[in-house]
């Protein structure tokens, strides 16, 4: 779509301007490695943000024994009257192996994993992205239906991600100082990576 009466700054490529300049430091001012390391560690030594982490991995674990409990439930009926049963518990594993796998990657690295993750679903790299991903999934959590075999798993699941969901909000509207802190995974990412990913 170049070339339609578009601004010069749309397509950098055609663009002649210097978008940066170096600046004089006075060749005083550098970073070793071991601080720049350091950075990526700060947000995983705060107590509070890596309690919250380790409440996301047993929230992946809960919503997937709720999904797979919901299938064995259903494939044990023999009597598919609904397919949309087994299809949220489908929904329900996947978005829990996608919050698990992310929880993991941000304790250990995998930078192939990071790379396509990141891509394909930033909003969970930031907090308040992912605080609207786990009331979405304690939607659907909720929503699965009243089987009274599992109903309590259900609701207590849901209630957990709505209520996990609520704090990683509170904490970017309200502790702007400890979501300041937080650093997503970078593994695996150059800095036009970073720079061009979509982090809510």
């Amino acid at each position: 779509m170049s070339g339609f009466d578009e601004p010069t700054w749309v397509n950098p490529a055609s663009n002649n301007i210097t978008t940066h300049e170096e600046a004089d430091t006075g060749g005083h001012v550098t970073a070793d490695s071991a601080t720049i390391e350091d950075y990526g560690n700060k947000g995983k030594r705060s107590p509070a943000l890596m309690a919250m982490s380790v409440l996301n991995v047993g929230l992946a674990i809960m919503m997937a024994a709720l999904g797979v409990l919901t299938l064995i439930e259903v494939h044990s009926s023999k009597s598919v009257k609904d397919l949309s049963e087994p299809f949220l518990a489908t929904y329900m594993i996947m978005f829990a192996l996608l919050l698990g796998v992310y929880e993991v990657m941000w304790w250990t690295p995998f930078p192939i994993v990071n790379k396509q993750m990141r891509k394909n679903f930033g909003f969970l790299y930031g907090l308040l992205g992912k605080g609207f991903y786990l009331i979405f999934v304690a939607c659907l959590c909720i929503g699965l239906g009243t089987d009274a075999r599992i109903a309590a798993l259900n609701y207590s699941t849901g209630g957990c991600f709505m209520a996990s969901g609520i704090l990683h909000s509170f904490v970017v509207c309200c502790r702007p100082d400890l979501a300041v802190q937080y650093v997503a995974p970078s593994a695996g990412l150059s800095r036009a990576d970073e720079r061009g990913a979509n982090v809510v």
